[in-house]
């Protein structure tokens, strides 16, 4: 499930291989809402607090909402990407899959920063 899995050429920055299937996260305005329409908390103020370290909680949300599949970018169900989710964090560490999707949040919306 790590990065090391396949030859780092294939994978593009912010991407990652499980058994086989290259994913990454992608996040947009209404994932965003939903997100914290469920939660009942702001994305952006989750991120900021703590200097950028988010709870287990709020990552598995945004993992688990921002999963899909490189090629073709098609959505990862949500309940295959939180059984996903305890595997990847356990083999790459909380702060590593923390940095993942904040530098990703940042990229794709960052207006939440601003």
């Amino acid at each position: 499930m790590t990065k090391e899995n396949i030859e780092e050429t294939e994978l593009q920055d912010g991407q990652f291989e499980v058994d086989g299937v290259i994913y990454e996260l992608r996040f947009n305005f209404t994932k965003i809402k939903t997100i914290e329409k469920m939660t009942g908390r702001s994305v952006n103020a989750e991120a900021i607090k703590n200097d950028g370290v988010l709870s287990l909680q709020m990552m598995e949300t945004l993992f688990s909402f921002g999963l899909v599949e490189a090629k073709g970018l098609k959505a990862v169900p949500q309940k295959k990407a939180i059984k996903m989710f305890e595997p990847f964090i356990e083999e790459n560490g909380a702060l590593t899959v923390n940095n993942l999707i904040v530098d990703k949040l940042q990229e794709d919306m960052g207006f939440l920063f601003q």
